[in-house]
């Protein structure tokens, strides 16, 4: 066992931003109900020009807010279910729980160097004020990292490329996509937002086009399909300039995993300090995985392997390549779970296996899943409309049911999954504008799936 201090690093929308007291990313079901037109309130959210990676203009400020306990949505690009409870979900002592809370729009080099300060400032404090009678160990304390999604790059470039391996003992990432997501590209050029009005879509991906941090979440595995009758595939940055999405953007997030590399190579040549690096994923749910460029009309993005070769899987939201870190040689060597990106943390088997890394305790090395079931729901939908909800990979006996949560858990309704003949289950939902928790579950094996719709 050891008295480590565990630092959390939430991902994008795990931190509240607030202007003048109000929490301007909140999409409540107040909020929900009031999603008509783009206001004053949005344009708060924009960053000013060419930021780079420096701090924000005063005008374009946000102060930070607590960490984020409910469901949150960004609509057509992440969701979470909250980090309520967190050092009870961990195991472990509230005084060892750090929680980094950052500008999560920012250039993830500058929210790094402000994990620097953060750490050093907490890391000596627990050294010097732990309780040694409940703690013997704190004073040889090093720092154990729990990630999610995009904080996991954070703490990368704060670990590699600014000297944190020195205090640095683990690296627990959830979901991280360490060569970036398709996801992301789809977002930014306003794809994929489902029925939000045209005019929300518009002013989502132009606001957030300002975003450093989104930016260097594009894809840098080899993403683009240039010839889908043989399957070939590029990298973004040697495509044409692709309509709606910046060069100096792309170029950036191919220049930032770059950094990244090179500094651990570097680290490892010249016999830095190690450290365990533990990665999980979702490894069970279709994925969008590539995309194409057709001159007449809009990008096509892709969950389909070339020729029939089956679906690309991951979380929804990050696929397997990338959720395991680049210099692993095998996509084995990440721990998969059968959950969806919103609900990693939350899910039992994942907690279970953060507790462990947590106190440095022999872990179980391969998460094998009892069941293997892909799901598929929107991030988005209208109320009183249908929300589709589909299952593969299942089977009538489960009796699989998606079940309408509240944000303190309490289950509102409850809609049978039937059989479609061709292997999937399907159910429809309808719910009022709010963010809604829907989890597909089974009440004859156990299982259960999460994930969060944002309702207007």
């Amino acid at each position: 066992m050891r008295d480590d201090l565990v630092v959390v690093v939430p991902g994008i929308m795990g931190t509240a931003l607030t202007w003048e007291g109000v929490d301007v990313w909140n999409l409540s079901p107040q909020a929900a109900a009031g999603l008509v037109r783009p206001g004053r309130l949005l344009e708060r959210l924009r960053l000013q020009k060419g930021i780079g990676d420096a701090d924000p203009e005063p005008r374009h400020s946000l102060s930070l807010g607590p960490l984020v306990e409910r469901p949150r949505v960004l609509p057509g690009l992440v969701a979470h279910l909250g980090y309520a409870g967190l050092a009870r979900r961990l195991g472990i002592a509230p005084e060892r729980l750090a929680v980094f809370r950052y500008d999560w729009r920012l250039d993830n080099r500058n929210s790094a160097r402000r994990l620097r300060r953060f750490v050093e400032r907490r890391l000596d404090e627990w050294r010097s004020t732990a309780d040694r009678e409940r703690f013997p160990r704190a004073g040889d304390a090093k720092a154990v990292f729990v990630c999610r999604s995009m904080g996991g790059l954070v703490v990368r470039y704060y670990v590699e490329e600014l000297g944190g391996r020195e205090v640095t003992r683990a690296v627990a990432s959830l979901g991280t996509p360490y060569l970036g997501s398709v996801r992301a590209l789809r977002f930014l050029l306003g794809e994929g937002l489902g029925p939000l009005p045209g005019a929300w879509r518009d002013a989502l991906a132009d606001i957030c086009s300002t975003y450093p941090s989104l930016g260097q979440l594009l894809p840098v595995y080899k993403a683009v399909l240039v010839d889908e009758e043989h399957g070939a595939v590029s990298h973004l940055s040697a495509v044409p300039p692709v309509d709606g999405l910046p060069t100096a953007t792309v170029m950036d997030a191919f220049r930032f995993h770059r950094e990244m590399r090179k500094a651990r190579i570097r680290n490892d040549a010249e016999g830095a300090a190690p450290y365990e690096l533990v990665p999980l994923g979702g490894a069970t749910h279709p994925t969008a995985h590539g995309v194409s460029f057709d001159t007449a009309g809009p990008p096509r993005f892709h969950d389909e392997l070339p020729g029939g070769g089956g679906p690309w899987l991951g979380d929804g939201t990050v696929p397997q390549l990338s959720a395991t870190p680049p210099e692993h040689t095998t996509t084995a060597s990440t721990m998969w779970v059968p959950f969806r990106h919103a609900s990693l943390i939350d899910a039992e088997p994942v907690r279970y296996q953060l507790r462990n890394v947590c106190d440095g305790v022999e872990r179980t090395r391969f998460l094998s899943p009892d069941h293997e079931i892909g799901i598929e729901l929107p991030d988005v939908a209208v109320a009183g409309e249908p929300i589709e909800v589909w299952a593969t990979r299942a089977d009538s006996a489960m009796d699989l049911r998606v079940r309408r949560l509240t944000e303190d858990g309490g289950c509102v309704s409850v809609d049978p999954m039937l059989p479609c003949g061709d292997g999937r289950f399907r159910a429809e939902v309808r719910a009022e504008p709010g963010v809604w928790t829907l989890e597909v579950s089974s009440p004859t094996t156990g299982y259960a799936c999460r994930d969060a719709v944002l309702v207007m």
